[in-house]
């Protein structure tokens, strides 16, 4: 046999292809499988950390008194925990009421727990504006953002985008239900500095 037809005969020979392919591929199977795993680990977070934002907003939707700041600090506890996280959580819970004459959302108080600030009135048009619905004239609307880190559960090589430590963010906006307006000590209702009955505040009262 010449050195030609041994030649052709090891190029036309498939014997332990399979190995060789299996040898190529499975580096690739196993990137694969802990790729999905860890993009589906963080979809999971974020649905967890949404529920939990909606669970927070429908017990302020029920509240029929005023709330005040440590009402506020005990619900991102809450928060916290039906989100089961271990990062720091952060809470902001506004009110707002659509002005028909100006077709605008106005601030009516605010207030940011866990170190969050304030929502500011000039945001409002950009931050809250687009997730609000149609409203009536004077109607107000809660609206609750809350913010979580998050880090991936393992590090996926040469592909590290959407798998770095990164912000879970929500917001949710509801309706009060079985008052109009959602409430907070000092704002106001004429308990605190920021009320409107052009009645100066008495520091002596009791």
């Amino acid at each position: 046999m010449s050195i030609k037809s041994m030649f052709r005969k090891v190029l036309r020979d498939e014997r332990g292809t399979f190995s060789v392919e299996a040898v190529l591929m499975f580096p690739m199977l196993v990137w694969a499988f802990m790729a999905m795993y860890v993009f589906f680990e963080g979809l999971r977070e974020s649905n967890i950390n949404l529920k939990a934002s909606y669970t927070v907003a429908d017990v302020l939707s029920r509240e029929t008194e005023e709330i005040n700041m440590a009402y506020l600090n005990n619900m991102n506890k809450i928060y916290s925990w039906l989100a089961r996280t271990s990062e720091n959580t952060e809470m902001r819970v506004s009110v707002v009421i659509w002005n028909e004459t100006t077709q605008t959302h106005e601030l009516y108080w605010s207030r940011g727990v866990g170190g969050k600030e304030d929502l500011r009135e000039e945001w409002v048009k950009t931050n809250v504006t687009p997730h609000v619905p149609i409203m009536a004239d004077r109607a107000s609307a809660i609206v609750v953002e809350t913010w979580v880190d998050y880090t991936p559960i393992m590090e996926i090589p040469i592909m590290p985008i959407g798998l770095q430590e990164t912000e879970i963010y929500n917001i949710v906006v509801t309706a009060p239900r079985f008052t109009d307006q959602l409430k907070f000590e000092g704002m106001g209702d004429g308990t605190g500095s920021a009320h409107d009955d052009d009645v100066a505040d008495d520091v002596d009262a009791i």
